[in-house]
């Protein structure tokens, strides 16, 4: 393959502006594709691998990016990433920097984060690039930043929901899942109900499910259904009691005992010290290179 890009440069940005998009495009890689980014390179690099393979190097510390992936780059510290010669990426990238960009990623928890197995939006990458082609002149406000918010929002939610997978999910799995996702303020179904769906035995329904979600459907739809408690605790005025109700646990002594068992505190002091903002968010951590998991959901699932 003969090295192409595509790039879009845009307008010098007003001073005042909190994001700077520097220059996006699309790289047609070839098999000697090679960035080694500068000291004074003072910008973010976000892309999204269509097909292909590389490495990337940030202070030490390797991860490959592969088709389907999505990775970034901070905008400090030693910063190396190339191109398979024997499957060369095509990519398509932002390269951003200001004040909004380290801001939006501490937000979301995302500052330790570089690679995404399976980004579920790619065409969050190929749309923005289509409305900057159209409309250079806003690149650097409203539109960069409107898409980089996106990208990071899917970015955290593929994390937090646990598609951030080195394989795809089976069609039974996600039949599976979705259903019970419409179960939460209904009554717990039993197995028998789960293999109805799916048309498979109770043990091969188990098997599906925790192949694809590493759960078994009765542990997912309780981490789901706590999952709302806490919302409800936070966003109405309903008692525990009715929360409890309206999520069809069998009262509401064992459901404030679970709630803690998961949460580390009762619904009541969940509910307070929310209300003093002084509950931790995300709270995701990097298990291994470009592998991440939310240790709150780790130390529950240990106990």
């Amino acid at each position: 393959m003969i090295m192409q890009e595509d790039f879009i440069f845009p307008p010098p940005p007003d001073p005042r502006s909190p994001f700077r998009l520097h220059l996006a495009g699309t790289s047609y890689c070839d098999g000697n594709y090679r960035i080694e980014l500068r000291e004074r390179d003072l910008y973010f690099v976000f892309e999204y691998v269509e097909s292909g393979r590389g490495q990337l190097q940030i202070d030490g510390v390797e991860y490959f990016p592969k088709a389907g992936d999505l990775y970034w780059i901070p905008d400090s510290g030693r910063r190396s990433y190339w191109s398979s010669s024997e499957e060369p990426w095509i990519k398509h990238w932002f390269n951003v920097s200001g004040p909004l960009v380290p801001e939006l990623l501490k937000l979301y928890s995302l500052e330790n984060v570089r690679l995404i197995h399976n980004f579920s939006r790619p065409e969050l990458f190929t749309d923005g690039l289509a409305r900057l082609q159209k409309d250079p002149q806003r690149a650097h406000l409203p539109l960069g930043p409107d898409i980089l918010h996106a990208i990071l929002a899917q970015a955290a939610a593929d994390l937090l929901t646990g598609k951030d997978k080195q394989h795809s999910f089976s069609e039974e799995g996600v039949l599976l899942r979705d259903y019970l996702d419409r179960q939460i303020f209904r009554p717990m179904p039993d197995l028998e109900t789960m293999s109805r769906v799916l048309r498979r035995s109770p043990v091969q329904t188990i098997r599906i499910f925790r192949r694809d979600f590493g759960e078994t459907p009765y542990q997912y739809l309780l981490k789901r259904k706590l999952a709302a408690a806490q919302e409800l605790l936070l966003c109405t005025h309903q008692s525990v009691k009715q929360i409890s109700a309206g999520l069809y646990f069998s009262n509401e002594y064992y459901f404030a005992g679970l709630f803690k068992k998961k949460t580390g505190l009762s619904p009541g002091r969940y509910r307070r010290e929310a209300g003093e903002g002084t509950l931790v968010d995300f709270n995701i951590i990097e298990s291994e290179p470009g592998h991440y998991v939310n240790r709150a959901l780790l130390a529950s699932e240990s106990d």
